[in-house]
């Protein structure tokens, strides 16, 4: 006696494959998203290990004082572009662009107008650390881009009691024609002190968030609730 075999019908499968379609379509971006997210913070770290070798050298050709390499920035007109130029002599770049040399530093770094607080929000133009016009920016060989500004050559920017800031650096992990363009994400703000460069945080931030002062630091770059300003020193310390 043969044995019949039931199988499914054209409907049945019709109706599975749906499901597992919607099923797709909901859960892939977020899998995408954290793939993505792990992938940046790779980046992060790639990148601030670049810049603190970079700053290091920078200090030690200047009796162990990365201040002393400042000293040859007297140009009150060219200062950004003069920090830009002490980094770029320890990193691969393959892009330079200052407002001194006529050049847009859109070709470098990501237009602030199209930049993102990490909730999502258009950067406020008091923290938004950048400027076209002003800052000076690199390209580096491996995809990432960097904004530079220059406080002061005394190095005597006054966070609080305990942080002397001499200028900050901001790093664009994977470059200026790659999106999200969104604090926290891909943009990375980094503090340069006399005897380190840092990742923000709260402790050593300058309240140039105007309205929402210190809420601008306390950020939650799990969720993205806030600004995403030090998200770069939570993914590298906690």
């Amino acid at each position: 006696m043969k044995q019949k075999y039931t199988a499914f019908t054209l409907a049945e499968v019709l109706i599975t494959l749906g499901i597992i379609g919607v099923v797709a379509a909901m859960t892939l971006p977020t899998v995408i998203s954290k793939v993505d997210r792990r992938i940046n913070i790779n980046r992060l770290k790639r990148e601030y290990s670049v810049f603190q070798q970079a700053f290091q050298k920078i200090a030690a050709e200047n009796d162990a004082s990365f201040k002393n390499a400042l000293a040859v920035c007297t140009d009150n007109t060219a200062q950004h572009a003069c920090l830009k130029d002490i980094f770029k002599a320890k990193l691969n770049t393959v892009q330079d662009c200052d407002k001194n040399s006529g050049e847009n530093l859109s070709k470098c770094f990501a237009a602030q107008e199209d930049v993102k607080q990490l909730n999502g929000k258009p950067v406020k133009s008091s923290a938004g650390y950048f400027n076209n016009n002003t800052t000076a920016g690199v390209v580096l060989s491996d995809g990432s881009s960097a904004s530079f500004w220059l406080d002061t050559v005394e190095c005597n920017s006054s966070l609080n009691k305990n942080k002397q800031r001499c200028g900050w650096v901001v790093i664009d992990v994977n470059g200026p024609n790659h999106n999200p363009n969104t604090w926290g994400k891909d943009l990375y703000l980094f503090f340069i002190f006399t005897n380190q460069i840092m990742p923000a945080d709260a402790k050593s931030t300058d309240n140039s968030c105007s309205e929402d002062n210190e809420e601008c630091y306390q950020d939650d770059c799990e969720t993205g609730t806030n600004y995403g300003l030090t998200c770069a020193s939570k993914y590298l310390f906690e």
